[in-house]
């Protein structure tokens, strides 16, 4: 025996709700001839009477519109399950907005973003790179859904996460007078005009507080020069413009091909925490938790 369809069920629904064969086919935009041919076929099929046909016109019986009641419910998850496969596919239409500190927009979100794109269902991502403090204003105020940040001190107001440490380390170019020494103290690194971030930074923060750990607050003088990038940090010191402290993640291949030294600073490591932030008052969107995910997972 042939299974029911949807659309003999919707139309036995139609039937109940509009009173008539005449208006649930209306309702339907279909012919009234093709709800009566469908109906008459269940009635055949199921062995039941499902109307009351009489001259003042077609009604339910009490069969028909305990069916009918069947068939709401039926119909009912039926357009439940379709709202939600559409709902997938208006997520693979969407957009995750993300927000990155420099040192992490560079270095790590372009693998996360790889990964997260070989998944069929994965959102389009719209990703901002400024610095930590920026990150936070912006996943506050609603403008991101996930942000990544490397400041030493956890954004007020945001959940987060640490899902990865970073050393910021101080380097110069090959024909620095440092790159000669063994060692600075943090008192000549305090006094020395570094070219660094702009304030807001993460990475700048993070050596401000490791040498005024040592020399005292407020002993750590002015930048030589305050730019607004990591590259342009490390292209200047390159370049011989002075002495820099960057993100080790950032300066390790320049390391290992020479172009920049490492300077040893005497002392503690000035280490800060890679971490996640988001608003705990929103709930996060399925890409963003999966980029959350994925970043915890490949750091």
């Amino acid at each position: 025996m042939p299974g029911t369809t949807l659309d003999e069920l919707r139309m036995i629904v139609a039937v109940e709700q509009h009173g008539s064969l005449t208006a649930a086919a209306h309702a339907l935009d279909v012919s009234q001839q093709a709800v009566s041919q469908k109906m008459r076929a269940l009635e055949r099929r199921w062995g039941l009477s499902l109307f009351d046909r009489t001259a003042r016109g077609t009604a339910l019986t009490d069969h028909g519109k305990l069916v009918a009641e069947w068939a709401a419910t039926l119909v009912g998850q039926a357009e439940g399950f379709d709202s939600a496969v559409a709902a997938l596919r208006s997520d693979r239409a969407a957009r995750v907005r993300v927000a990155a500190s420099l040192t992490i927009a560079e270095h790590l979100v372009p693998g996360w973003l790889v990964t997260y794109a070989s998944d069929p269902s994965a959102a389009h991502v719209e990703l901002t790179a400024v610095n930590s403090v920026t990150v936070a204003q912006r996943v506050r105020s609603g403008q991101d859904d996930l942000g990544f940040v490397e400041t030493p001190d956890p954004p007020e107001g945001l959940a987060s996460f640490v899902f990865a440490q970073d050393e910021v380390v101080l380097v110069v170019a090959p024909g620095h007078p440092w790159a000669r020494r063994t060692s600075v103290s943090p008192a000549e690194v305090a006094r020395t005009p570094l070219v660094s971030r702009e304030a807001g930074s993460g990475t700048r923060l993070t050596m401000e507080r490791s040498l005024e750990a040592v020399v005292g607050a407020g002993r750590v003088v002015a930048p030589a020069a305050e730019l607004s990038t990591t590259a342009a940090v490390r292209a200047t010191i390159i370049a011989g413009g002075g002495v820099g402290a960057l993100s080790g993640l950032a300066v390790r291949d320049d390391i290992a091909a020479g172009r920049l030294r490492r300077v040893t600073v005497d002392g503690p490591a000035a280490v800060r925490p890679f971490a996640a932030v988001w608003d705990p008052r929103r709930r996060l969107a399925p890409g963003a938790s999966r980029i959350l995910e994925i970043a915890s997972a490949r750091p």
